[in-house]
């Protein structure tokens, strides 16, 4: 079983009969809170404190029973991290290459060698 099995059966099916082998609470509560932040934020606390949800087993039925029936999985979009690049040495690297009529390479070497 995957995570996505026990979300799928959770929204879509809504049977809570698979096995709890390889269910963990913490992932499935990150997958619902992108599909309804307010039931997970509830959840979420009981999960954390360890008071009222304390197996595996009860906290699946939980789930089963808070979230509503859906013909599909959601699907789910990312905010993706944009990556930095480095520009200042690339253009440092440039520039200092086209001056001294050297290739970006040994420009690179100069200016790493200098750090």
């Amino acid at each position: 079983m995957t995570v996505f099995d026990y979300l799928k059966d959770i929204i879509v099916t809504k049977r809570g009969d698979l096995s709890l082998d390889q269910y963990v609470p913490f992932l499935i509560n990150r997958w619902l809170s992108f599909i309804n932040p307010t039931v997970c934020e509830l959840i979420n606390l009981s999960v954390n404190s360890k008071t009222l949800l304390e197996s595996k087993e009860l906290h699946y039925k939980t789930m089963v029973a808070y979230f509503p029936k859906a013909k599909h999985t959601p699907r789910i979009n990312y905010i993706k991290k944009v990556k930095e690049k480095e520009q200042d040495d690339d253009i440092r690297v440039k520039v200092l290459a086209q001056n001294l009529e050297i290739s970006e390479r040994e420009a690179l070497l100069l200016v790493s060698g200098l750090n």
